[in-house]
Parts: structure tokens; C-alpha cells; sequence
């Protein structure tokens, strides 16, 4: 009964006052739309992302019960199959053989070579573990065909991504595959058959016997999935093994919740991103009802005298606003739900994961989060609109029918502002928590802060208004000034209104600002690191990869092409690198073994004090397998010229030689030094001073390392670790090179030398090369548009916060049409008028462009020193844009100021003076 009776009052009421207000009105429904719309499309983007990674990963990893690995890079031996097919309690023991190669269509050998991942399988023994990688038949939805077919080593099937890449014509397909030991890269070709239904990235399934040919890999396996019989407990069979060394067995890991893991922090932030938009449009939703309750007041009054009590008044507020965000939250889910599917067809879902396929398509049926977004549109618009409704509910409908303005009692306290700051400001500096909490990487507290610092500048707008007004004061010869008088008292008297009317406009203005400074000091950072990161003129490595140890690295260089690359006349100094993996506390990092200049690192904090010079600790006599005694010396700090080249510098001791034989107290100072990122220290909490260990696959003796310095890396989160390259190979005997940096001669230029340069490999094709100049292009393109969603979901915001304050301003001058028509009546002229609005909308805009920079450089300050490092482990520098800045604080300004003028016509027409009889 009450319900009914709300809706017709509404119906009765409140439906001719809101279609007069209807431009207001509408632009509110629009800020509840595109603020549903962003989230609940952002929501779609990252859980389809996420199904289709689980997919992929469920297809390739299959249903065993535990699965067996190698720690070692040669993998596991074909002969640990013997022993699982004798254990009675193995039912299924499929062998696994994993790499990367290069496909081409034999019959278009101008087509571009595509990289996909090679799986050799066991199809008797796998079929029932891997269902989604047998060969299906060519017609859609019949069985698979026979599995036979698959034991045919001159056979190969792909996937639909592959199949995509490759086009419909091919029949042949030429797979390049490097090994992994040597380098050496060998072609074979292989009949196409049917496709299999493996989701994810482009992947070729071979028989097992024909991946080790062209993986190099005879005898060796990457890894063995096995099913027990039925009743075999995993891990009571598990602790009954005994595994060789550097085998590891373990049940199979949830590759779903690590990709969920990882990308937590990511999906977090553009999650809370795209709600910028719903969150400001809410502060516009609360001055549009706001002064939609102000302008009716007199209304209001005449319906509590008639009758009509304080809560039936409070939700008839409500239920206008209830109205509007239900409304708007349908539209938004629609609108969301269209802008995904967008997305999907055109830009394949690549949101900054990277592992999203064209073809995929969104999940079905996500009410839960249609509820959530709809009911998060809703809940705001009702919370906007419960401060007005409760004005309602406590206005003295004597006073306000008698002109003498509405007394409700609810203001806020002076000091809530600067409190709320302070708060917001102590938030920012509480701590991380401990990696081992389930949200450890979510920046809950700067996020709290943030709000905190959003509210408490809002509640400041009046301190800033009266600040202004002491100005606007001591300017020459403004107390002389009519004008300047009524602007004065107006704003004495309607500060506290400053804070509705510009609530949206400060909350829009000051996230744009944050996020402008974020993206600019992110990518001047981002310019500087590649500054230090890129100091040679050409860059070469090998087109092809190998896999190792389950990561995918680039194949080795041949020697003969390092040594022909020194002794080319257009070089003039060479620099080698390798890459590696390592576990260190437990995890795997990616180790960056090559010549450390300290000059040159991009460093994130200062490197550790020494208390010797480095250069200082000698070993003698070394003689471990047939090494030459010599004596070897630790390098000198003194960073090595580029023209040293490969030889430059003196040689490193391996720890496991040099440790034992010095006194306790001097083993510290021949410690190989490492660098590592700053992902690496937070996950083991490392600072500079610390010593570790690091362990890089089964046999080789730990190295013991001190770390020396702290380096940013944009280029990864996983974490990594540079250490010399002379250490390195000391510690592993491996002289194998992955890149090279190369410095031209005097005269060379880039393209002359990479022709000169690819014609000194006996395989041209395996090699890449491009220049410091192409790769810092290419990543900054890279960076523009990772951030180009951001760019978007920044101007949505900033949008609806011009709307508000346009919205706003409008409003106010239009409820004061007696108040002109009075000032009119008295002698002031209609451009007076004119010229008094304008100074009025000009202080409050000033005052509300001015706050928004200064509460938006706050928290530009908490995203770059807090919520990137703890999110992301990356540090940057702070860089103001000011050009950019007075741009975006000068378009505001004149759309607010713009907006009063445009309203200010109407209002101070003839029809504003015959307002003023209304009150006779």
C-alpha cells in the first residue's frame, strides 16, 4: 500500500517537475549508464580472459593425478617409464616432449613465419589424459577419428588458433625447431591432419617420436603425466618413491588459479579504474538531486501543509532516485554487455594479458555480476539521494513558505574536511600486508586512503571559498565595488552549498589529474629505463626459442657467428648476454647473465656499501675438473668501457672453488654480487647487504650471492636477477649466448650493418636484429596502448564531471531568478547581471579547479609511491605534465563559467522580473 501510494505521488508530482528538469535529469542517467556500462564490461573482459587461459590450460595439462618433471634442462630419461609401467598402481603413464617452434605453409614461402608451441605425446597412453589434444574429424560434432592416426611421425595437428595463423589453403607445413643444447636449428616437414580442439595460443601435436627429432631431444622427456588406479591415494604414493635426481613429482598444479594470482593485481586496478566513472557519477547524481530538492522547496512546503508527512516527502526522494538508478543500471548492463562483445571482435580481448584468442567468445549467463553492477548502480544513486531526502524530511515547511529559506540542520563540521585528510594521508603509510595473506597484492589501505582524501576534499571546498573570498578582499578597490559586495555575500552565505555544487566536477577533476600524472611519470620513467637499458646501437639474439626447465627461452647463438660478429669490420665493440632461470628461496626468477655497468643500471635505491674495494679479493691455486690454476680476481668496481668488448675486464672465481679456500671473515667481500629487481626483493624480502643462495638445476653446487643493488624492471613482474657474465660461466661451464649488443663503427649505419651482420650467419633466417631506436618506438607503442583503456576511462570521468558542474551551475542560477529579477527592480542592468554571475561562477570554479589539482597531485602521489609498487613492484619517479595540466584545469573552468553565462540569459530576462510579483 505504501509502494503504491509513493508511485503516485510520484506519477502525480514529481513526473512534471522532473520532465522541466529534464536535461538535468538526463545527464545524471547518463553517468549511471556509463559508469555500469565501464565496470560491468571491464568484469566481462577479465573473467573471459581468465575462462579462456583455464581452458587452455585444462586442454593441455589433461586429468592426471600426478605429474612428473625434471629440475635438470636435459629433462627426464625415456627409461623412467619402465619403472611407472611395473608399478602396479599406475594405470596411465603418458610422456610428454614440449618446445616452440617456427610454422610456414610449404607451398607459400612468402608467408610469414608464425611461433607455436610443439607438444610430442604418446597418443595410446595420452589420449585418455588429453582428450582435447586427439585429432578430431573435418566435420563438426562427429567423433574423433581414430587414434592410430596420430602415431604417424610425418604428421602434425593443429589447434583452431594455429589453423588461423596458418590460413585454410595448407596442406604441408614446415616446422624450423632449434636445440636447445647447441643452437643449431633444423627444418622438417610435416603432412597436415585433422585439427585438434586445443584452446589457447598456437599449438602443433606430433607423435613423440618425431617431436625429439625435431626438438633435438632423443631419449629425453620434458615430462610424464600418470593416473593412478582407482583407490590410490596421490599422496601416500607420492611418499612411497623414490625419485632420481632432480626429479620432481608433484600433483598437477592449478594453472587457473596462478594465471587468477598473478593477474589479481592487474584485474583489480582496471576494475577499480573503470568504476571511476560510477563513482563520480554518483557525486553528480547527489548535486543534480540535490538541487532539484532546492528548487522545489516552496513545492515541497505546500505539500507538508496540505498534509503529506516528513517520511512520505523522504520517499518520494528516494523513489526518484531509486527510479533513476534502476533505470540506469539496466542501460548500463546492455550498454556493458555490447561494449564487451565489441572488444572481443575487435581487439580480441587484449586488455594487457596477452593470452586472449580472437575467437573466443564471452561467458554465458554472468548474472551474479550483472546483479552486483546493477545493484552497485543502484545503491549510489540511492545513497546520493538520502542527504536531500532527509532536507526534506526536516524542513520547516513554515519557514520555507514564509521565503525565509530552509534550515535543516545538516551541516557538516568544520574540521571534518581536514580530519578526513589526515586520515586519508595516515592510510597511505600503512604497510603492505605479509605476502602470505590471500589479498597481499591489492592495496586496500591506499585505496581507502584514497577515498578518504576524495571525501575530505569535498568537505574542504568551504574552507577554500572563504580563502578565496579573503583574496578577493584585498584586491585594490574591490570594497568600493557593488558587484564585488554581492559576490562576497553570496559566497559567505552559500559556502556551504559550494561543496553539492561541486562535489562531482572535484571528484572527476581530481582522479583526471591523478591519473595524468601516474601515466606521465609512468612513461617518463619508462623513457628513462630504456634509456639506460638500450645503450648499443643493434640488438641480435635468434629467432627461434627452446624450451627449458618449463620456461621458453631464445635459442643459442652459434659460436662461429659470436666469433665472425668480433672480427666484422662495422663492429666496433660487442657485448654478450645469457639468460637463464634460477630459484632462489624457492622460486624460479629469470637470470640476466652479462657485463654490469653501475653506471648504467636503472637503479631503485642506492646499492649497497662495500667495506672493501671488490677488486681487492684474490684466490690461488684453484683446481677443480681440469681447470688451469691461475690466479683470478673479482672485478674491480670501475664500470667496463663498451670498447672492451667480451674480453674486457678480469675474471670471476667460482664461489664453490673461491669461498672455502679464504678465512671466514673475508668471505663475504668474494660473494658474487647480484642486482635484482624489485619484484624479486619483495617476494623474498630482500634489501641490499643480504646474502643468498642461488640454485640453477640439480649437480651444480649453489653459488652464494650478496646483493648489491635494487633495479627497476618494467619489462617483467615475475622477477629477475643480473649477475656478471664471467661469474656465470665460471659457476655453470656454460659458454652458450642467447643476445648481443653491438656498437658500430664510426660511419656504419643501422641498415647497412644488419644486412653486413645477417650475411655473416651460415642461417640468415634464424637471426633477428633491430635498433635501440625501433625497440624503444616499439615499446613506448606498447605503452600507449596498454594505457589507451585508461586513456578512455579518463575522459569518460572527466566528461561527466564537466556535465556536473555545467548541470550544476545552470541549476543554481535558474532557482535564483527573483534574486535577479529583485536586483533588476532595483537598478542593476541586465549585462550587470551578466558580469555578477560571471564573477561568481569564475571564483567557484577557480576555487573547484584549484582543489581538484591539489587533491588530484595527492593522489597521483599515493598511486605512484603506493599502489604501483605494492600492485605491480614498480617504482617511478613523479613528473608533472604541466601543459597538460593547465589544458584539462583550463577546460573546466570555462566550461563551468561557460555554462552559468549560458543560464544566466534566461534568467535574467523580463520573465525574471515578473518572477518577483510570485512573492507579492
Amino acid at each position: 500500500m505504501g509502494l503504491a501510494r509513493s508511485l503516485s505521488h510520484f506519477a502525480q508530482l514529481s513526473w512534471p517537475a522532473l520532465r522541466y528538469q529534464a536535461g538535468r535529469q538526463l545527464l545524471a542517467l547518463l553517468a549511471i549508464v556509463l559508469g555500469v556500462a565501464l565496470g560491468f564490461a571491464v568484469h566481462l573482459l577479465n573473467s573471459t580472459a581468465l575462462a579462456e587461459f583455464s581452458s587452455a590450460a585444462t586442454s593441455l595439462q589433461g586429468q592426471p593425478d600426478v605429474v612428473l618433471h625434471s629440475d635438470a634442462a636435459k629433462g627426464l630419461a625415456e627409461t623412467l617409464l619402465a619403472s611407472l609401467a611395473a608399478d602396479p598402481d599406475v594405470q596411465l603413464a603418458s610422456p610428454i616432449l614440449e618446445g616452440q617452434a617456427l610454422a610456414q605453409d610449404v607451398q607459400d614461402p612468402q608467408g610469414k613465419p608464425f611461433s607455436l608451441r610443439v607438444i610430442g605425446w604418446d597418443v595410446l597412453q595420452g589420449a585418455a589424459l588429453n582428450p582435447a589434444l586427439l585429432p578430431q574429424a573435418p566435420a563438426a560434432g562427429s567423433a574423433p577419428t581414430n587414434p592410430l592416426a596420430g602415431l604417424d611421425p610425418q604428421q602434425l595437428s593443429l589447434n583452431p588458433a594455429a589453423l588461423q595463423k596458418l590460413g585454410g589453403q595448407a596442406q604441408t607445413v614446415s616446422l624450423r625447431a632449434a636445440q636447445a643444447d647447441s643452437g643449431q636449428a633444423h627444418s622438417h616437414t610435416f603432412s597436415l591432419g585433422p585439427a585438434n580442439t586445443a584452446a589457447g595460443s598456437p599449438l602443433a601435436v606430433l607423435d613423440i617420436a618425431a617431436a625429439q627429432v625435431l626438438l633435438g631431444k632423443l631419449g629425453r622427456l620434458d615430462r610424464v603425466d600418470v593416473r593412478l588406479v582407482t583407490g590410490v591415494d596421490a599422496e601416500r604414493w607420492l611418499a612411497r618413491q623414490r625419485w632420481p635426481e632432480g626429479v620432481s613429482a608433484a600433483p598437477p598444479p592449478d594453472e587457473g588459479q596462478r594465471m587468477r594470482d598473478i593477474t589479481r593485481a592487474y584485474r583489480v586496478n582496471l576494475s577499480m579504474l573503470s568504476l571511476m566513472a560510477l563513482f563520480t557519477g554518483s557525486f553528480l547524481v547527489f548535486a543534480v538531486m540535490s538541487l532539484s530538492v532546492a528548487q522545489r522547496l516552496p513545492q515541497w512546503a505546500l505539500l507538508g501543509v496540505l498534509g503529506m508527512t516528513g517520511a512520505e516527502r523522504a520517499r518520494l526522494v528516494l523513489l526518484e532516485a531509486a527510479l533513476l538508478g534502476g533505470l540506469g543500471s539496466v542501460l548500463g548492463l546492455a550498454l556493458g554487455w555490447a561494449t564487451a562483445q565489441w572488444a572481443l571482435q575487435a581487439l580480441g580481448a587484449n586488455l594487457g594479458l596477452g593470452h586472449l584468442s580472437a575467437g573466443m567468445s564471452l561467458a554465458q549467463g554472468p548474472w551474479a555480476a550483472a546483479g552486483l553492477f546493477g545493484g552497485l548502480g543502484l545503491a549510489l544513486s540511492l545513497l546520493s539521494a538520502a542527504l536531500p531526502a532527509l532536507t526534506v524530511r526536516r524542513m520547516p515547511v513554515a519557514q520555507v513558505l514564509k521565503g525565509l529559506g530552509s534550515s535543516s540542520g545538516l551541516s557538516t563540521h568544520s574540521a571534518l574536511g581536514p580530519v578526513l585528510l589526515l586520515l586519508g594521508l595516515g592510510l597511505a603509510m600503512v604497510p603492505p600486508p605479509p605476502k602470505t595473506w590471500p589479498l597481499a597484492d591489492v592495496p586496500l589501505a591506499a585505496y581507502a586512503a584514497m577515498l578518504c582524501m576524495l571525501l575530505g576534499g569535498i568537505a574542504c571546498v568551504p574552507w577554500g571559498v572563504r580563502g578565496a573570498l579573503v583574496l578577493l578582499r584585498r584586491w585594490p578597490g574591490s570594497q568600493r565595488h557593488a558587484l564585488v559586495l554581492l559576490v562576497e555575500e553570496r559566497a559567505r552565505d552559500q559556502a556551504g552549498e559550494a561543496s553539492r555544487a561541486l562535489a562531482g566536477v572535484l571528484v572527476s577533476l581530481s582522479l583526471s589529474v591523478a591519473m595524468l600524472v601516474m601515466v606521465g611519470s609512468f612513461r617518463d620513467s619508462l623513457t628513462q629505463w630504456l634509456h639506460h637499458m638500450l645503450p648499443a646501437d643493434l640488438y641480435l639474439r635468434s629467432s627461434l626459442q627452446v624450451q627449458q626447465g618449463g620456461a621458453s627461452l631464445h635459442a643459442p647463438l652459434p659460436p662461429e657467428f659470436l666469433a665472425a660478429l668480433r672480427s666484422s669490420s662495422v663492429v666496433q665493440a660487442v657485448e654478450h648476454q645469457r639468460s637463464d632461470e634460477v630459484l632462489m628461496g624457492g622460486q624460479r626468477f629469470a637470470l640476466l647473465a652479462k657485463q654490469v655497468d653501475e653506471a648504467q643500471l636503472p637503479l631503485a635505491q642506492a646499492l649497497a656499501p662495500t667495506t672493501a674495494p671488490l677488486g681487492a679479493c684474490r684466490a690461488w691455486g684453484v683446481d677443480r675438473e681440469n681447470r688451469p690454476q691461475r690466479d683470478q680476481f673479482l672485478p674491480s668496481s670501475q664500470p667496463h668501457s663498451p670498447a672492451m668488448g667480451q674480453e674486457g675486464g678480469e675474471k670471476w672465481a667460482a664461489a664453490a672453488d673461491l669461498q672455502p679456500t679464504l678465512p671466514k671473515s673475508d668471505r663475504l667481500l668474494c660473494q658474487i654480487p647480484v642486482y635484482i629487481s624489485e619484484a624479486l626483493r619483495d617476494s623474498l624480502q630482500l634489501k641490499p647487504g643480504d646474502t643468498t643462495e642461488m640454485h640453477l638445476r640439480p649437480g651444480l653446487p649453489p653459488l652464494k650471492v650478496f646483493v648489491r643493488g635494487v633495479w627497476r624492471d618494467y619489462a617483467r613482474q615475475s622477477g629477475a636477477a643480473w649477475m656478471p657474465l664471467d661469474a656465470y660461466q665460471a659457476w655453470t661451464q656454460d659458454q652458450r649466448i642467447n643476445e648481443v649488443k653491438i656498437w658500430l663503427a664510426p660511419g656504419q649505419t643501422s641498415r647497412q650493418a644488419q644486412a653486413a651482420l645477417r650475411a655473416l650467419a651460415a642461417q640468415p633466417e634464424d637471426i633477428e636484429m633491430a635498433d635501440s631506436q625501433e625497440l624503444r618506438e616499439v615499446s613506448m607503442k606498447v605503452f600507449d596502448r596498454s594505457f589507451a583503456v585508461t586513456v578512455w576511462l579518463q575522459a569518460v570521468t572527466l566528461a561527466i564531471g564537466v556535465f556536473g558542474i555545467a548541470a550544476s551551475q545552470s541549476a543554481q542560477v535558474l532557482a535564483r531568478k527573483r534574486e535577479f529579477g529583485l536586483l533588476l527592480h532595483l537598478g542593476l542592468t541586465r549585462a550587470g547581471v551578466l558580469r555578477l554571475l560571471a564573477l561568481e561562477s569564475a571564483l567557484l570554479c577557480g576555487v573547484g579547479c584549484l582543489a581538484g589539482l591539489g587533491l588530484g597531485l595527492g593522489l597521483s602521489a599515493v598511486l605512484i609511491w603506493v599502489v604501483n609498487p605494492q600492485s605491480f613492484h614498480w617504482s617511478m619517479d613523479m613528473s608533472l605534465p604541466w601543459p597538460r595540466l593547465l589544458v584539462l584545469l583550463l577546460t573546466v573552468f570555462t566550461a563551468g563559467v561557460l555554462s552559468a553565462l549560458l543560464a544566466a540569459r534566461q534568467a535574467a530576462s523580463k520573465a525574471a522580473v515578473q518572477s518577483v510579483k510570485e512573492d507579492w
